[in-house]
């Protein structure tokens, strides 16, 4: 009987960019001129700011751990609601919104589309690590 030889190998790509963030860490998945995929990798107990885009749209999954995410029409009208793993969220532009990671942290799939390649239109109305005045952009 004839042996056969079997090689196994391992697929790997690019390094993923790691961005630190002081409620965690973003990783870039994928990046297209007017898109990214994102992972928000955020610790327990921490959140993002409570924001809005001009033109970025998102969508978000919470992939593992627990989140709450804070969303309305304006910073006078909104809502807690908890985020299931597995369903999607859609953010559409101008609207206020907030995510913030329970007592074991959140992964969070993010996709975010309607931005310029390189573009970011964040504009931030509260935030617990003092970045409101400095990351308004047009």
């Amino acid at each position: 009987m004839a042996s056969e030889s079997t090689t196994s190998s391992v697929l790997a790509g690019p390094p993923l960019e790691r961005i630190a963030k002081p409620w965690g860490e973003e990783v870039i998945l994928d990046r297209c001129a007017n898109s990214v995929v994102k992972m928000l990798r955020i610790d327990p107990h921490s959140r993002l700011s409570l924001q809005y885009h001009r033109r970025k749209r998102e969508t978000l999954m919470l992939l593992s751990g627990s989140a709450i995410l804070t969303v309305g029409a304006s910073a006078d009208s909104l809502r807690n609601s908890k985020l299931l793993p597995g369903f999607r969220i859609e953010i559409e532009p101008w609207t206020v919104h907030r995510v913030e990671a329970g007592s074991v942290g959140a992964d969070i799939l993010e996709v975010a589309s309607g931005l310029r390649d390189g573009e970011d239109d964040i504009v931030r109305l509260a935030d617990d690590y003092g970045r409101v005045a400095l990351l308004e952009r047009s």
